[in-house]
């Protein structure tokens, strides 16, 4: 049913995200002779490991991948609970900009649908088709089907970006130290399995949470953090 959904389409323009969605659909794309760009938007949200990746994945696949970088927004800094529907606002509009007469695919899957997401706000706004959701394709069947096609990041984590673990109005100090407080909190984990001899165990993606404190007579600067494992 995926493929038949797909091979209807024509100039095609994938919101990659470097995620087990978008990489999964990127492959359905490749397999099925889509005719499709994929473009990435960059912010400060998103964290250097998670672009990467994405390059990484574009390569493995052989497509290519555009990648925009643009500043976040006053309204997406402010960090209320609309944050997510700014960005994918922000998002689509630089594609939709790009590409005004293309259809575009994000991987959206029908378990994000269960939950709330102020984000499918702007898929609506801007015509934005998620096949996964529209055929009812689950999370767990999105990794099954990466892993029956022998992808190997069927069981990537989920990476939410750095504004995710913020308490407050996001700021650039915060949103670096998360992402370096992060990275030094997995190499620890690292050392620890191996120095124990747990070389096969795998490694926890850590997240760290943060808040500026003024308890104790703290300056604005100091931050709490929270750490814990995402899988």
């Amino acid at each position: 049913m995926l493929i038949e959904y797909l091979r209807k389409m024509d100039k095609v323009v994938l919101a990659f995200s470097g995620g087990v969605d978008s990489s999964l659909l990127a492959y359905m794309l490749r397999l099925t002779g889509v005719d499709f760009k994929a473009v990435m938007v960059v912010t400060e949200f998103i964290s250097g490991r998670r672009v990467a990746e994405a390059v990484k994945t574009s390569r493995e696949l052989g497509f290519g991948l555009l990648i925009l970088r643009r500043r976040a927004t006053e309204e997406m800094l402010r960090n209320d609970g609309m944050r997510c529907y700014y960005c994918k606002r922000m998002i689509f509009s630089e594609i939709r900009n790009l590409y005004p007469l293309h259809t575009i695919f994000d991987g959206t899957n029908a378990s994000d649908l269960k939950r709330r997401r102020p984000g499918l706000r702007a898929l609506r706004e801007f015509n934005i088709l998620s096949p996964f959701a529209e055929l009812g394709v689950d999370k767990e069947t999105v990794r099954e089907l990466a892993k029956h096609f022998n992808l190997d990041f069927y069981d990537r984590p989920s990476d939410s970006c750095l504004a995710t673990r913020i308490f407050g109005k996001i700021t650039k100090e915060k949103l670096e130290f998360v992402d370096v407080a992060e990275r030094v909190a997995e190499k620890v984990i690292l050392r620890s399995l191996r120095s124990s001899g747990q070389n096969s165990q795998p490694i926890p993606r850590l997240r760290v949470r943060v808040r500026a404190s003024k308890r104790l007579g703290k300056p604005d600067n100091y931050f709490e953090i929270f750490l814990w494992d995402s899988y």
